[in-house]
């Protein structure tokens, strides 16, 4: 092992599972807080919104592409600002409809 422990080899990405916690990324809105509930035939993540973000009310059922919804664990606060880091995986949904992530 280096003497930093960072070149221990590839990161696992966190696996996500029905149940979890995530943020719904949303356009002009910001992070929204959720449940992930299931999957959709198409690949797409069924999540409840916990808490009302402008026009996601709390309760509300809704669905969202895997690469908008991130763990909460992968965002950090900085000055007001969320910066999301890592890599994840939905247990449960199709390789084919995995997050996709740059080289």
């Amino acid at each position: 092992m280096s003497a930093s422990g960072r070149d221990a080899g590839p990161v696992e990405p966190t696996v996500v599972r029905v149940g979890d916690l995530v943020f719904l990324d949303a356009y002009l809105v910001g992070l929204v807080p959720a449940k992930v509930t299931g999957y959709t035939a198409h690949g797409n993540i069924e999540i409840t919104i916990t808490a009302t973000r402008r026009r996601h009310q709390h309760g509300d059922e809704t669905t969202s592409g895997p690469n908008y919804c991130v763990p909460r664990a992968h965002v950090r606060w900085r000055d007001g600002r969320h910066e999301v880091f890592g890599r994840w995986r939905f247990d449960g949904l199709p390789r084919e409809f995995q997050p996709s992530w740059p080289d």
